[in-house]
């Protein structure tokens, strides 16, 4: 019976600690368009950066990317070349997992 109430307390835990949790990838950048410092789209990953660029700029050339830090932050800035041959470049905020372990 001991074997059996431990057994559910430790599944209970498991369950109470698996649920607070979040899932979601998505981060609120509905003021941020990546034209500035000040308004860079803040991402987890390198992946969403180019998600990003896919979603705003169709067929566009990827220039270059860097690596910068601003103000104690660091962000990556990539450019790219508009199919109308404009020059764009869009900052990202990288501070949610630049330098973190990966484990």
């Amino acid at each position: 019976m001991k074997n059996l109430l431990n057994l559910s307390l430790i599944f209970s835990f498991l369950l109470i600690a698996t649920s607070c949790g979040s899932t979601k990838t998505t981060i609120d950048n509905t003021k941020r368009d990546g034209s500035s410092y000040e308004k860079a789209i803040i991402v987890k990953s390198i992946e969403q950066e180019y998600e990003y660029i896919k979603e705003v700029c169709t067929n566009c050339q990827l220039l270059g990317q860097s690596l910068v830090k601003y103000k104690n932050k660091p962000y990556d800035i990539i450019e790219v070349k508009k199919p109308d041959g404009e020059v764009v470049k869009y900052y990202f905020d990288i501070s949610k997992f630049f330098g973190k372990s990966f484990l």
